[in-house]
């Protein structure tokens, strides 16, 4: 009960995807729609084509009950009564129409009718037919009929006495008599009989001259067999449409949900991101390519096999009712296979996505650090583990396989037998039998059944493994980011306003980082963060710009609380350099302009220029058209850091965060990044984080930071008159 609400529940959620292209959706219902009623029109066409072409003795064929007014056989209801009354002759009609039978012909029919009607009824009925639709062209039973006065006839009947009608129009009159006089015997419905559809046409069109009903049967004869084409073209024609409209909008209904849930990814706190490997993160995309597959094959599935079922079990129960009860009695027993195999498929499923995702992560792992690898010769470890993984998921793989594929063959043996049992059915059952056109018909529509079956069946599977695979991916689409936006943001002017940390608390899960920090940062001044490694320096940073939010106190701009700011508008503000350059696998002046997109030229030249990068960038062959390869390879460590100063010169925030810009570099390099720093730190409020302190003497304000707390703040004079912990840390550094 469970799985099945879930089931639903997935369900709505995959239609949902679908509603911005409503239009094509509903093109494609109804090119399925047409496609799986094109079966059922396809065997009834093959049905009519075989009686036409191979007509039963005696009985005309379906094109000649159309072309002309003859008596079909199917049409005789109490043949053996019928002929008692024509051989007793109680009326002028039956007295007439007995009397243009020959001896021989009425010897054979009394004969026949006096025969069990398990052995003689077909064959009853093809000969009174012959006999009966030969006195419809050559009789006159006008006479005999007004000579009866006891007989009420028709209206159409009396108005054609009353005329005295000859050629075409006396055949009409005969059939009309004999349908009023025997009306139990000939079926008068309009859809069986070939002449009650023949009379509501005009007299010119349905019996103008002999010639034209030769032709007429002719060219209905060849409009019968290019039916089959043409049905199969129809056929062809919507499954195409179906499946090329369903997967137009599956494609997209898909791609519009990867880009929703990559910006929901972005759109997450870093607390999350620093939880969460990116290797798995990788593999949850990528996982929704197994319900892109699975769409755009069972919407197809789900809105044309149905159908094609319901027209062909229709067509059973209508062509023959019993036999089709027989014969559909098996196909419960076909879906016991894929009850049983079914369960399987979600568990190890959703085993083969863990397992994926295991993969991922090595993946990711192995080509970010290879130079580790590399340097501790770990090749064969991390293979070894990449192999075993991919092994569990190969395991799981082949379980789904055989779970899916192994009940189609279980279910073509049952129905095999279901055929079988239908053929028995044929061979010992009583009565007369089927026609070749009735049989094939028959066959053809119980074989075409189980394919539509076998696919909704399957269709299950598919299902189940979808939404094994794709579960982890809506969950993390209905995470919510533990950094929100308010609902009435409040508008932020950083420039030329203080910064105030008031009291602030924060812990990273049950570890505690900051501990009831107060500080004030004044507008325009550069203050100098400094203290051992996890003494909390970058954590405040991140409260600034607000990756976390503090479990006590507040971080404010200008007297404004930062969680009443839309987080875009406070990072608009704020540029950062970082010891760690992150720079992407795209063109230098593409690096630089991330810091404004769509900065033009002559801006980004620039602030290279600040940065005191426009020297090395055109000493490149492609200059700022240089790639700088995957997290800026092909750079040197000085190179990148000028590039990421470059980046928060274009940007121009008034707040500018450097976190250990200088650390790596050696002393070459440090000093000419440390000048681009000056440059860039000229009228704007600068945090810096530096180990090295002899980079941070000329800062406003110096803050030593110990476990969390602020131990010492002042000047580089200050705080080393005050032989404390700056005292410490600075000859340590001095003696190293």
């Amino acid at each position: 009960m469970v799985t099945s609400v879930k089931t639903i529940a997935f369900w709505k959620t995959v239609v949902g995807l679908t509603r911005p292209y409503r239009f094509r959706l509903s093109l494609a219902i109804g090119c399925g729609i047409l496609a799986g009623l094109s079966n059922s029109m396809l065997i009834v066409s093959v049905k009519v084509v075989i009686e036409t072409l191979f007509p039963q003795p005696d009985a005309p064929s379906f094109a000649q009950s159309l072309g002309s007014p003859l008596i079909a056989a199917v049409e005789l209801r109490e043949a053996p009564a019928l002929v008692t009354r024509l051989a007793l002759g109680p009326d002028p009609v039956a007295q007439a129409v007995w009397q243009q039978f020959g001896a021989d012909e009425q010897a054979k029919l009394r004969q026949l009718a006096a025969t069990p009607v398990s052995e003689g009824t077909n064959q009853l009925r093809g000969v009174l037919a012959a006999d009966l639709n030969r006195v419809l062209r050559t009789a006159d039973l006008g006479a005999p009929a007004a000579a009866w006065s006891g007989a009420k006839w028709g209206k159409a009947t009396e108005a054609l006495l009353a005329e005295h009608p000859v050629g075409p129009a006396r055949v009409r009159l005969n059939r009309w008599i004999m349908e009023d006089a025997f009306a139990g015997a000939l079926d008068r419905n309009p859809k069986v009989s070939g002449l009650g559809f023949i009379r509501g046409l005009s007299d010119h069109a349905l019996l103008a001259t002999e010639e034209w009903e030769v032709r007429g049967s002719l060219r209905l004869t060849l409009l019968i067999i290019a039916s089959v084409p043409l049905t199969m073209l129809l056929r062809g024609l919507m499954t195409y449409l179906n499946i090329y409209l369903m997967n137009w909008v599956c494609l997209r209904a898909i791609n519009d949900l990867r880009a929703r849930l990559f910006g929901h990814l972005l759109g997450l706190s870093s607390s999350f991101f620093s939880d969460t490997n990116t290797g798995t993160l990788m593999s949850q995309l990528n996982a929704l390519n197994a319900l892109q597959t699975m769409m755009g094959n069972s919407l197809v599935v789900l809105i044309r096999e149905p159908v094609s079922i319901l027209g062909l079990v229709g067509y059973l129960a209508y062509a023959q009712p019993q036999l089709s009860l027989v014969t559909l009695t098996v196909f419960p027993l076909t879906m016991v296979p894929f009850a049983i195999y079914a369960r399987k498929v979600r568990r190890s499923a959703k085993a083969m996505q863990q397992q994926q995702n295991e993969q991922s992560k090595i993946i990711h792992e192995a080509f970010t650090g290879y130079r580790i690898i590399k340097a501790f010769n770990l090749e064969d470890t991390v293979r070894t583990e990449f192999e075993t993984a991919g092994q569990v998921s190969l395991n799981h793989q082949m379980r789904v396989l055989r779970a899916a594929e192994l009940p189609g063959p279980l279910m073509e043996f049952l129905g095999s037998v279901g055929i079988g049992v239908f053929f028995a059915y044929i061979r010992f059952r009583a009565g007369g039998v089927m026609t070749p056109g009735d049989l094939l018909s028959f066959v053809g529509a119980v074989f075409m059944l189980y394919q539509p079956i076998k696919a909704l069946l399957r269709l299950h599977s598919q299902l189940e493994q979808a939404q094994a695979t794709t579960e982890a991916g809506f969950q993390l689409l209905a995470m919510q980011s533990a950094i929100s936006d308010p609902a009435q943001p409040q508008p932020l002017v950083a420039a030329g306003q203080d910064i105030e940390f008031d009291h602030l608390t924060f812990s990273y899960g049950s570890r505690p980082v900051l501990r009831d920090i107060t500080l004030r940062i004044r507008a325009g001044q550069m203050v100098a963060l400094v203290g051992a490694s996890g003494s909390g320096k970058t954590t405040l940073t991140n409260l600034l710009m607000r990756f976390y939010d503090p479990q006590a106190g507040a971080v404010r701009i200008g007297g404004v609380d930062i969680r009443a700011v839309a987080a875009r508008d406070l990072r608009r503000q704020i540029a950062v350099v970082l010891q760690e350059t992150i720079l992407f696998n795209d063109t230098i002046g593409r690096n630089i302009a991330l810091g404004r997109p769509g900065a033009r030229p002559a801006e980004i030249l620039a602030a290279a220029r600040h940065a005191h990068a426009h020297d090395f960038i055109m000493e490149k062959p492609a200059g700022y058209d240089t790639v700088v390869g995957e997290r800026g390879v092909a750079l040197s460590g000085g190179q990148r850091q000028r590039l990421a100063i470059a980046r928060a010169v274009i940007k121009d925030a008034p707040i500018l965060i450097l976190d250990e810009a200088t650390n790596a570099l050696d002393t070459e390099s440090e000093h000419i990044v440390q000048a681009a720093l000056e440059e860039l730190m000229v009228g704007r409020t600068t945090i810096c984080i530096a180990h090295r302190l002899a980079t941070i003497q000329r800062a406003d304000v110096i803050v030593v930071l110990d476990q969390g707390r602020i131990v010492e703040q002042g000047t580089h004079r200050e705080l080393l008159a005050l032989n404390g912990a700056y005292r410490r840390l600075y000859e340590r550094q001095f003696q190293e």
